[in-house]
């Protein structure tokens, strides 16, 4: 005989099963669907690190970006300048930045020559020319570079000056314009970055000099 089933309590289901003529019940439990419950507490404290992560992403890029601005802020650009004008020829460094430049270090080089002191080349300009020889007066002004000096923002360094001659002032112009000339300027914002000048171009330096 089959197996029959009938309705009992509490979704359950009771089996009868014909064993020599006497009805046995047999009771099957329906198991209810499983469902999955999301941990709250876990999810709000992913969460709560990752905002954590990105508000200290933020606030990197936020204090590179403030410390960036205040450098430029106080940022020098120094430019050599040489003037020729009425028997004058004028030598001297600018600086058109937004800040202090202070000078770090001076080379000069001139046909694999090294000078001390632009004093010394002007000086040998002087000396090779003809009016030594015809009492000429010929005004002479000279400044050494020395380091720790400072050019304020637009301010400007008077380097050397030669007056009452037409043929030094010819002769500084053709050194300065030959490529075997180089002039070299390392100089610092007051925070301590570094830049190079040579032959008119500035040029960042990862170290500065000791």
């Amino acid at each position: 005989m089959p197996d029959m089933y009938v309705p009992g309590r509490l979704d359950k289901y009771r089996k009868l099963s014909v064993i020599s003529g006497i009805a046995t019940p047999i009771v099957y439990l329906l198991m209810a669907p499983v469902r999955q419950r999301i941990n709250i507490e876990l999810l709000l404290g992913v969460s709560a690190t990752f905002l954590s992560l990105a508000a200290l992403v933020v606030s990197i890029f936020q204090t590179k970006i403030a410390r960036e601005q205040q450098h430029a802020s106080v940022w020098p650009h120094l430019k050599d300048n040489y003037i020729v004008m009425d028997k004058k020829f004028t030598w001297s460094l600018i600086n058109n930045g937004v800040g202090p430049a202070i000078l770090k270090k001076c080379r000069l080089v001139y046909k694999g020559k090294l000078y001390e002191s632009p004093y010394d080349l002007m000086n040998e300009q002087i000396q090779r020319s003809d009016y030594k020889n015809k009492h000429i007066d010929i005004g002479f002004f000279y400044s050494n570079v020395r380091p720790g000096e400072v050019i304020k923002s637009d301010g400007e360094l008077l380097i050397g000056e030669i007056t009452n001659s037409e043929r030094i002032p010819e002769a500084f112009m053709h050194i300065v314009n030959d490529p075997l000339y180089h002039f070299t300027v390392v100089y610092s914002d007051v925070y301590g970055n570094c830049w190079q000048l040579d032959q008119g171009k500035v040029t960042s330096l990862t170290k500065c000099p000791d």
